[in-house]
């Protein structure tokens, strides 16, 4: 017998796999970017010719993701693991009916 707490439980590992494979998947993707990247060679050139550089350093923090990458990664793992439950729940169900 499934119960709904395992249904649950379930769920959240679901989501939580899906976002652990996305992680793995997007380190290794940088990962081969990196041992692949090649300069351009036009560009470093150019600091060789440069007649002016900058004399002072801001110092601050820059912000890089906006909170609705935040809300938006929260939401899809939310419905991710919502339609994996409910999927999982129907079957169970129409299960117990036959």
């Amino acid at each position: 017998m499934v119960t709904r707490k395992r249904i649950v439980l379930e769920s959240v590992l679901f989501a939580a796999a899906i976002y652990a494979g996305c992680m793995a998947f997007m380190v290794v993707q940088g990962m081969i970017l990196t041992q692949r990247y090649v300069p351009n060679l036009e560009i470093t050139s150019q600091y060789e010719h440069a007649q002016t550089l900058q004399s002072q350093v801001n110092f601050g923090i820059m912000e890089q993701n906006s909170g609705w990458a935040v809300v938006t990664t929260i939401g899809g793992l939310i419905l991710a693991g919502g339609l994996y439950g409910y999927i999982r729940w129907f079957f169970t169900r129409r299960r117990k009916q036959t």
